[in-house]
């Protein structure tokens, strides 16, 4: 069984739950800035956006330091993030909306609501936690897990003020971004049903993705290395969470993926 067929029965039983909206407010104020305006003005044209997550379930120790919100602020500042995210996914992740909310309470920075949507209450949910984008997974359409097509999902966001951060693994999933109405692109290199980084697909994908911009580089990164590895690829910036939540001083290991452009 793969990670996605295990993990989105427990995202539906969990947003299906009569309670998975309280304590956001109908109307958020204030909602966080454009997570695309972010990135297209990052300085030397590379944005690097810091992931706020307790668990990782695709590395060797799935659980990752707990950090208070506090000292997260601190580093991600010190490191000169351009963005944010967060996970709202309660299974797997131990996300929550509502860590979202408080996130977009704390920060001026843009913020991401991410999490593997399938229902137009978890765009709700990105509302009114005030999130300026919300990750939608093109592998969830293509796999056929979604009951409702991306495409209407994506308007559904749009038409609430959201964002739409749209993630690609395989060049073949270019097909569902032609249909859908997104702002950012992203190429994750870990495969969702396997959990395995992938960097060859990772690495063609991004060399197919044609006018699809601005594209960030989406997990496995731990070291300049990697950050370089995206930037040569084309990316436009990145998101790091585990290597910025293990990092002994965050804010120091957020610099130095701050690579220069390829000469």
């Amino acid at each position: 069984m793969g990670f996605l067929t295990d993990l989105l029965p427990r995202v539906r039983a969990h947003i299906d739950d009569p309670g998975y909206l309280e304590g956001l407010p109908e109307s958020p104020i204030p909602r966080a800035p454009s997570l695309r305006e972010a990135v297209t003005r990052a300085q030397d044209g590379w944005a690097v956006l810091v992931e706020r997550k307790h668990e990782s379930p695709g590395a060797k120790e799935a659980s990752l330091p707990s950090i208070p919100l506090d000292r997260f602020l601190a580093g991600a500042t010190s490191g000169g993030a351009d963005g944010l995210s967060c996970l709202a996914t309660a299974p797997a992740f131990r996300g929550s909306p509502l860590e979202v909310a408080e996130l977009v309470r704390s920060s001026r920075l843009p913020v991401l609501f991410k999490d593997f949507v399938i229902d137009p209450i978890q765009v709700e949910a990105a509302y009114r936690s005030g999130a300026s984008a919300i990750l939608l997974i093109a592998r969830l359409e293509s796999g056929g897990f979604l009951e409702i097509p991306i495409r209407e999902l994506a308007l559904s966001a749009r038409a609430r003020g959201i964002e739409v951060l749209l993630e690609v693994h395989d060049s073949d999933e270019w097909s569902v971004a032609e249909d859908v109405a997104a702002d950012l692109f992203g190429v994750n290199v870990r495969d969702l049903d396997t959990l395995q980084i992938q960097a060859e697909t990772a690495e063609e994908t991004f060399r197919t993705a044609g006018r699809h911009r601005p594209l960030l580089g989406l997990s496995g990164v731990s070291s300049p290395t990697e950050a370089g590895r995206y930037r040569l690829w084309g990316a436009d910036g990145l998101l790091v969470g585990t290597g910025f939540a293990r990092a002994s001083d965050p804010g120091a290991f957020l610099r130095t993926l701050r690579v220069p452009r390829p000469g």
